[in-house]
């Protein structure tokens, strides 16, 4: 067996996949979770058809689409967390653990083992709802790459989550513990990084011809990329914060003209008529809803930086466990030589 093989296919895998899928627990699961997602789906549709969304007919697939990466993300944020969290520390907690570091298989496969196990169960999710997602495509306003785009987030916010939760499982000795600080590190990825940027926003300059990119904290939480994905724009006025005077439209040479619907249009030279708020600098072009405006990752799309920072996040939990895994501390404070005792 070639050493990729070994990695990805070593006897806690093997094991791991005997374990799980015999027991009714995985069906019962996998069931639970395509008739929720389905649900919704069944309900949003229905709302929309009664227009209780206020949508157009054009926005249909678009409203819909929205709601269901939205939903499979929460759900997969409850459920991921309770695959890996008891994965090493249910392992203490039968006294077993002490067996596999006995054998020739490497620290850092025995956590890939975990996670690999773990993580297929999430992959089969994913594939089991890409027959529900196919449904937006009969309605329209959503394209093939906005739905490929919207599931590299998902499974990667999966992976951090259950890496997460791993490494807490090696941190802790009791599931319960680890239980307890996985679900509370995935509630500080998805929930607690937007709540950081609606206390903390970026002011606005008035002087700036663009609105500036929330703060980078909060692309680690899924929902701001997938909704960009699903919209082609960001959460309108989320993460920023206009000063006292007001947002600066002209910027760079341009003007602003009030229209009979009571709208306003504003012009930057060079470039063609663009709504309030959203005007380019002279000789510039455009730049897209999709995109950062400002910060590190000034011109990434939002997903791309999404996915970039989680799996920095992915590393540091994979190093993490690795290290805190051996029974044995690989790094040792020196300790001073005791006094001899006097004669």
């Amino acid at each position: 067996m070639n050493p990729v093989t070994r990695a990805l296919w070593n006897p806690i895998v093997a094991k791991e996949y005997r374990a799980r899928m015999r027991t009714w627990r995985s069906p019962f699961a996998i069931t639970i979770y395509i008739v929720l997602l389905g649900g919704l789906g069944w309900a949003v549709f229905s709302a929309i058809a009664n227009n209780t969304f206020g949508s157009g007919q054009n926005n249909y697939g678009q409203t819909l689409f929205t709601f269901l990466v939205l939903f499979q993300v929460a759900l997969l944020a409850f459920i991921t967390p309770a695959l890996t969290a008891g994965a090493i520390s249910g392992e203490r907690e039968r006294q077993t653990i002490d067996l596999l570091f006995v054998t020739p298989i490497a620290t850092f496969s025995i956590i890939w083992g975990k996670l690999l196990a773990s993580m297929s169960f999430v992959v089969l999710l994913l594939i089991l709802s890409v027959p529900i997602f196919s449904l937006v495509f009969l309605f329209g306003g959503i394209e093939l790459d906005q739905v490929v785009y919207a599931f590299i987030v998902t499974g990667v916010t999966a992976l951090t989550l259950g890496l997460v939760g791993l490494a807490c499982s090696s941190l802790f000795r009791r599931t319960l513990v680890a239980t307890v600080a996985a679900y509370a590190g995935a509630f500080v990825l998805m929930a607690g990084t937007l709540l950081y940027g609606a206390l903390f926003p970026v002011v606005v300059d008035v002087n700036a011809s663009q609105q500036p990119a929330p703060p980078a904290v909060t692309l680690l939480s899924p929902a701001l990329p997938l909704y960009t994905i699903a919209t082609n724009q960001p959460i309108p006025g989320y993460g920023v914060r206009y000063p006292s005077g007001g947002f600066n439209p002209t910027a760079g040479g341009g003007s602003c003209l009030t229209q009979p619907d009571g709208s306003t249009t504003c012009y930057s030279t060079g470039v063609t008529a663009l709504p309030a708020g959203n005007v380019v600098g002279q000789g510039s072009s455009p730049t897209s809803g999709t995109q950062l405006a400002s910060g590190l990752f000034k011109g990434w799309q939002y997903w791309q930086a999404s996915v970039v920072m989680q799996l920095v996040v992915c590393a540091v939990a994979l190093l993490f466990s690795a290290l805190v895994l051996p029974p044995v501390r690989r790094f040792r404070l020196k300790r001073r030589a005791a006094a001899p005792a006097p004669a």
